[in-house]
């Protein structure tokens, strides 16, 4: 009997040497825990403030932009409206030397007012209030289909477009998506015959995806952070006009959807772009 209550002392005693250890594994847990709260808790808080640091610089980046290219337009067209009136009414008394550097100066003048009309665009994207409504994007691609086959002149590229799904998202915005990816399309695709664009849709549960797809000049993958990056070309301005902001419009515009825009391509073989927009049930 003493032996036994000895064995039931020693139990006893080690159920309390292991309640005590439990009791601090459980402190140490709290107390981790805690650490790991507070930590998340100042985590979350630096993140909300960078979140409003970045949105402020944005903002106070795209009013820069605004202001500048604003700004500058009026001298730029003075320049060109100048040069043009020395060049009628003084070209008798110019050489060819001194014609071709006036023919340069409108030319440049021009370019430069293109850069800053489409630096002016991309800035008052960020101050346009998104209006989401239900679009219906057959209509819509035609419509811009048939506006950019008229402009676009000879050896214009065949098209096939399928059924596209609605989706939710402002109209005049996404429309000016679709005329930069088909006026794109149409472009690169303009040194070969034959060509032709392809426009689909498919639907996932909780966007719709469009895809553009061309035969034509292609980039190599290599460069494709460039793409979307105001003023950025992967081609020279003698094979293909342009002022490198028309892909950085779209970016700017389908991110403003909650969207994503994408792109796969093979040098001389063709790009298709993908861009997504929310589906009707998605989007009250």
């Amino acid at each position: 009997l003493i032996i036994a209550n000895k064995e039931l002392a020693f139990q006893n005693k080690e159920k309390e040497k292991r309640a005590k250890e439990l009791i601090l594994a459980n402190k140490g847990l709290r107390e981790a825990e805690d650490s790991i709260r507070k930590l998340n808790d100042e985590l979350e808080q630096k993140v909300a403030e960078r979140t409003s640091q970045l949105q402020f610089v944005n903002k106070e980046l795209e009013s820069f932009s605004y202001s500048v290219s604003h700004d500058l337009r009026a001298p730029i067209r003075a320049i060109n409206g100048y040069t043009r009136i020395i060049v009628e009414d003084y070209s008798d008394k110019i050489d060819a030397e001194g014609s071709k550097v006036l023919q340069a100066i409108i030319n440049n003048s021009k370019k430069m007012g293109e850069l800053i009309d489409d630096l002016l665009a991309f800035s008052k994207l960020g101050r346009k209030e998104v209006s989401f409504a239900e679009i219906n994007m057959l209509n819509l691609v035609r419509t811009v289909q048939e506006d950019l086959l008229f402009e676009a002149g000879d050896n214009v590229p065949k098209f096939k477009i399928a059924e596209l799904h609605p989706a939710m998202g402002d109209q005049s915005l996404i429309k000016q998506v679709w005329v930069n990816l088909i006026s794109n399309a149409i472009k690169y695709s303009k040194y070969k015959e034959h060509t032709t664009i392809e426009i689909t849709a498919r639907k996932t549960a909780n966007c719709v995806i469009y895809k553009i797809k061309d035969q034509g000049a292609g980039f190599d993958m290599e460069y494709y952070d460039k793409i979307f990056g105001v003023f950025q070309r992967l081609h020279s301005q003698d094979e293909f006009e342009g002022t490198g902001i028309g892909l950085a419009i779209v970016q700017k515009i389908v991110t403003r959807h909650n969207g994503t825009v994408w792109a796969k391509s093979k040098l001389n073989e063709g790009t298709s772009f993908y861009f997504s927009l929310p589906n009707i049930t998605t989007k009250d």
